[in-house]
């Protein structure tokens, strides 16, 4: 089990090397894979370095600006403020920075629809910053539109963590197509599962999320709870990962990192052919990316039934994860676009 990274407290007049500020707690993806790696590295490395969530009550969120410490540099974490508010943030550091890891200013596809507020938010936050760290390409054309200092930086993985179950023993029985992911991208789901349930030899087919949304004939998927003491062995437990999307602006947004943890851990992914997860899978060789709904039960189908087809695959992934999604040359990249100093 991982220990959780509290927020950092700090006296008032201490200045910060680089203080983060999220809009949510531990639990959330982009704070526990975007955040508190940097910060737990950074911090053995001797930086002053922290990170404080934002309050959601305005009055809360304005008295806590005001009583920040000082810091060299302040990273404003995906949330979209009111200019006022960076305004506050400005004062108390010498450079501002933005970072998101998805298409924030547009909105879910399951979801309710964005409003121009979204929009109008995040083009004046590309403007009022110092400079903007984008998870993708995508991303960072879009903040391109309001700021020349735009940089690009995937989410990393702590590949010395995130890694292959160990071969003490041959896994026996089916193979196991897994999806991992909170429970609003279970939206993208059922008519993928619905077609991997006709394959033969059939695989176990498991989800693993915060809440079980899936439908009531869904019979035949085993259900996992999700937790992060078990998210690793949870992963390890997979031979082949999903990753279906849609393809819209939303999900052009999303930087893969459900990929990034199945290759790091071993596991195939076979994935929709949008966005960032055409620049992590070279199709064919650590995975397979999906053009048509047909594809899913092909190529998915041939995993099953090549197991060494499988293990080949799987270990050309790992090693791309480790050679250009480890934590730690991502961040030498953040140090470097933030001008610390060792």
């Amino acid at each position: 089990m991982r220990p959780s990274v509290s927020e950092s407290i700090v006296a008032d007049d201490e200045r910060w090397r680089l203080l983060f500020l999220t809009q949510g707690g531990d639990r959330l993806p982009s704070v526990r894979f975007r955040v508190l790696p940097y910060v737990r590295l950074g911090s053995q490395m001797g930086y002053q370095i922290g990170w404080r969530r934002i309050p959601k009550n305005f009055f809360a969120r304005f008295l806590t600006f005001l009583q920040l410490p000082h810091a060299d540099s302040i990273v404003l974490q995906k949330k979209l403020l009111p200019t006022a508010f960076l305004a506050l943030l400005q004062r108390r550091c010498r450079r501002l920075y933005y970072d998101f890891d998805d298409a924030v200013w547009t909105h879910h596809p399951g979801a309710a629809r964005a409003t121009t507020k979204d929009e109008g938010r995040f083009a004046a936050t590309c403007r009022r910053v110092d400079g903007i760290i984008a998870g993708n390409r995508f991303l960072a054309q879009k903040a391109q539109q309001y700021h020349s200092r735009v940089t690009v930086l995937p989410t990393p993985i702590d590949t010395t963590r995130y890694r292959p179950a160990a071969a003490d023993a041959p896994k026996e029985g089916p193979p196991t197509v897994g999806w991992m992911g909170t429970a609003a991208n279970q939206h993208f789901l059922p008519e993928v599962l619905e077609r991997l349930r006709a394959l033969s030899p059939t695989p176990i087919l498991q989800v693993v999320s915060n809440e079980n949304r899936l439908d009531r004939d869904s019979a035949g998927i085993d259900f996992h709870l999700w937790s992060a003491e078990a998210e690793i062995r949870q992963l390890q437990t997979f031979d082949v990962g999903l990753m279906p999307l849609s393809d819209d602006e939303y999900t052009r947004g999303k930087c893969g990192f459900k990929l990034l943890q199945y290759m790091a851990c071993g596991v195939v992914p076979v994935a929709s052919a949008v966005g960032f997860n055409t620049e992590i899978i070279d199709h064919g060789e650590d995975g397979f990316l999906v053009e048509e709904i047909t594809d899913w039960r092909r190529y998915v189908g041939r995993l099953v039934q090549h197991p060494g087809l499988r293990r080949q695959m799987a270990d050309k992934a790992r090693e791309k994860v480790v050679a250009r999604f480890d934590l730690k040359p991502s961040a030498r990249s953040l140090w470097k676009t933030l001008g610390l100093q060792a």
